[in-house]
């Protein structure tokens, strides 16, 4: 009796604990880019480092809440991993035995959601580059009818550094607002604000980039899609990473599953404060060919891992890509200044760190591992991490499907930041 009593949470707990059947062999699911990797000591790293790296990587994976997982890492401009494990589709928690799965590769592409916002703002930082807009202008200079309820003198760096007071749309709970630009806007316009003059630092999951995609198609006559292709993704040669994504991409998208606890009320309450919506209507959002024929500028560009990597390695080399200079360094330097130190976010409930568009690093210890008070990126739904650290000369891109949140995946992730920091010493200049 006592045995059938003390298994009942055990049973009870893998009735709500989402989680993916992880093959015995996980060499079976495993494909790596051997044309793009380089050897790791030609990136400074060690054999021994490099394995301890990859098999963090494979850790995660087997923590069973991602049907697929691509990394790729850089270091001194070198590709060092370029691999992906799982599948990209057929082995979600809900898939039954008899579904087709499709393994997940290296080209295979992934929404990478709120990393988006890390690119969307350097769109705006190079129209301010060529003098086309100024980040310290109030959003009404472009956008007049923004000026309502005190919202006059809101600057669009209050915007890229989440303080403009609007991290959310009020009374709205449905999530396709999302995809309806002008209703979107129009609702920001007439919103009262939270606060005023950057007070307070309240993550905007999506709101921040309607009022930045409204002040590109304004100032330079074009969509944002149309800017980003222009200025970024043609000069780049990048194939895919893109807002939204057309039909033969989504053909081949990594199809997103939600894993770990799910039908919590502490679950749902944390992602309604973070992101407006509970990770359930996210997920029948993303079932939809609407959420990928739109342009979300804070939550819906698609990538290999491979291609975001590349820009944040264009980034760090202080804009320059293939020959080209994208962006120019002083840029660059102004978009991942700290705004300021670590302060608890008012959407999220935790310390965090901002520049004008990109979460920041800490010391001793911050989002992208211990002493990466240089580093800049973003998170994607918690566990989508992009980022660039310029004393360790990486960047990095970990591209999952699966949502956990209340899960026993943090330990693993952390773990592989750890390690790719521990392989990767900084370089005092």
């Amino acid at each position: 009796m006592s045995s059938i009593a003390l298994d009942f949470p055990r049973r009870a707990l893998r009735n709500v604990m989402h989680r993916i059947e992880v093959p015995r062999d996980i060499g079976t699911v495993t494909h790596i880019d051997s044309g793009t990797e380089c050897d790791p000591l030609e990136a400074g790293i060690a054999h021994k480092q490099a394995a301890a790296i990859w098999r963090a990587v494979e850790d995660l994976y087997r923590t069973g809440y991602y049907p697929a997982v691509m990394f790729c890492l850089r270091r001194e401009g070198k590709v060092v991993f370029n691999r992906a494990l799982g599948h990209a589709r057929g082995n979600g928690p809900e898939d039954d035995a008899g579904t087709q799965k499709v393994p997940a590769t290296t080209s295979t592409p992934s929404c990478i959601f709120s990393a988006s916002k890390a690119i969307t703002a350097m769109v705006l930082h190079r129209m301010e580059e060529k003098g086309e807009i100024n980040l310290l202008n109030p959003i009404s200079h472009y956008i007049p009818e923004f000026a309502r309820h005190g919202k006059e003198r809101t600057t669009i760096y209050h915007l890229l550094s989440h303080r403009a007071g609007i991290p959310g749309i009020a009374n709205v709970d449905d999530p396709r607002v999302v995809l309806d630009h002008e209703q979107s806007l129009q609702l920001l316009c007439e919103a009262q604000p939270q606060h005023l003059f950057g007070r307070e630092q309240a993550y905007h999951a999506i709101t921040g980039g309607v009022i930045l995609a409204e002040i590109v198609r304004r100032v330079s006559g074009m969509d944002i899609r149309k800017a980003w292709r222009t200025w970024f993704k043609e000069p780049m040669g990048l194939k895919v990473l893109d807002y939204g994504a057309s039909a033969p991409v989504r053909a081949k998208i990594a199809e997103q599953a939600l894993t770990g606890i799910q039908g919590c009320r502490l679950v749902d309450d944390f992602a309604r404060r973070a992101i407006g919506a509970t990770f359930a209507d996210v997920m029948e959002l993303l079932a939809t060919a609407d959420f990928y024929k739109a342009v979300i500028p804070s939550g819906n560009m698609v990538s290999t891992a491979e291609e975001v990597g590349a820009f944040y390695q264009m980034l760090l080399d202080g804009g320059r890509w293939n020959g080209r200079q994208i962006l120019r360094p002083e840029t660059i330097q102004r978009a991942t200044m700290e705004v300021g130190p670590h302060v608890l976010d008012r959407s999220i409930g935790m310390p965090l760190r901002f520049s004008q568009g990109f979460m920041l690093g800490g010391a001793p210890l911050g989002l992208f591992g211990q002493r990466s008070q240089h580093a800049f990126g973003h998170i994607g739904l918690a566990n989508n991490i992009t980022w660039a650290d310029p004393e360790r000369q990486i960047s990095v891109a970990l591209l999952v499907s699966g949502i956990p949140v209340l899960a026993g995946n943090y330990v693993a992730l952390l773990k592989l930041i750890a390690r790719i920091g521990g392989a990767c010493p900084r370089v005092e200049n």
